[in-house]
């Protein structure tokens, strides 16, 4: 993922309501594979999967990650768009740390 990529990336999750309303589940995975599909890049749906299975042990298998979001909205009583973000930034922040490394 470029520099830009994850700019763009960083810029959406922290200022959500200028991409995008509503802000809800099916708005913001609209976002998600639109901006994958232009870039032709999936790191960060990727990273999403990976994360949420190896830190928190809920697996996608054929769910796909935005069901795997919800489980752990559901898991942590906070709303889908909410857990979203929390997962999304700490990914932008592990893709910046690996790449300054």
């Amino acid at each position: 993922m470029t520099k830009k990529e994850r700019e763009i990336l960083n810029h959406f999750l922290i200022k959500t309501s200028m991409w995008i309303h509503p802000i809800n589940m099916d708005t913001i995975v609209s976002f998600v594979r639109g901006f994958e599909a232009g870039t032709g890049n999936k790191t960060f749906t990727s990273e999403i999967k990976s994360l949420l299975e190896s830190k928190h042990e809920i697996f996608g298998s054929n769910q796909g990650w935005p069901n795997q979001i919800l489980i752990y909205s559901e898991k942590k009583n906070i709303e889908w768009s909410e857990a979203f973000l929390e997962i999304g930034i700490t990914i932008i922040e592990q893709l910046k740390s690996s790449f300054n490394s």
